[in-house]
């Protein structure tokens, strides 16, 4: 029953969120009435996944370090990049500074890609490319990684997460080039502006909220602040209609 719910708490968040708290309480309910077991650790990470949604960060923080303790405890290796994705991913920079998830974000992506666990490997370079980038990352590199990680991305067919970054992708390649336009504004870039209405089709609020922030940074690069404010105002309309912030930043 742990395991059916372990699944079905993932897909949810990428499908249906609003039957995440519902089955998140389910699997918290069934490690109290029947013990701790392996998906108890995913159980906990996603609970303390869900408390950001509250703004409780500090107790989502204190439930997450205790996931991964328990991670250790169970030696539920399989499940390190699941509790990865979502505590250092997802939670942990709400109350520390990105950068002190970066190392433990690149690990929980070797060790998914070493168990199997490919679609939260990819999903964690996302969230590890995303945070390269606003530490200031070498563009030169962080691009040689993109196209690296777009890849293997491809490779594996993991498209959801090929498409995550692609906005990134654009940002980082025009910044190379150091053209005078910055290439989302106003959506004068054809693919962006085909990624933007394709995502607003399929109602995928999470890659919409991406490309508003990678596209505010770009304009705020390029001295367009009022554009840059529209973007974060776009982006915060967005999240509105989701169950949580999207991430952090």
């Amino acid at each position: 029953a742990m395991k059916f719910l372990q699944i079905l708490v993932f897909y949810a968040y990428l499908g249906k969120q609003q039957s995440l708290p519902s089955l998140i309480v389910q699997m918290l309910q069934l490690t109290l009435l029947h013990g701790i077991c392996k998906e108890s650790c995913y159980g906990m990470a996603s609970f303390s996944f869900l408390l950001c949604q509250f703004d409780d960060f500090k107790a989502a923080d204190h439930i997450g370090r205790l996931s991964v303790l328990l991670l250790d405890k169970c030696k539920a290796e399989e499940y390190r990049s699941h509790i990865y994705l979502l505590y250092y991913g997802c939670v942990r920079a709400f109350n520390v500074h990105i950068v002190q998830c970066i190392d433990k974000l690149l690990h929980g992506y070797h060790v998914g890609m070493l168990t199997g666990n490919i679609e939260n490997a990819m999903l964690i370079a996302c969230i590890h490319q995303a945070n390269s980038f606003l530490l200031g990352r070498h563009l030169a590199e962080l691009k040689a990684e993109l196209d690296s990680f777009g890849k293997l991305m491809v490779e594996y067919k993991q498209m959801f997460a090929r498409n995550r970054i692609r906005p990134i992708e654009l940002v980082v390649s025009n910044l190379l080039i150091s053209n005078d336009c910055p290439s989302l504004i106003g959506g004068q870039n054809i693919e962006i502006k085909r990624f933007l209405e394709q995502a607003t089709e399929k109602n995928d609020t999470i890659a919409i909220c991406h490309a508003y922030m990678v596209g505010c940074i770009e304009a705020y690069i390029f001295g367009e602040y009022e554009l840059a404010s529209s973007m974060i105002g776009k982006r915060q309309e967005v999240e509105k209609t989701m169950s949580r912030r999207i991430i952090y930043y």
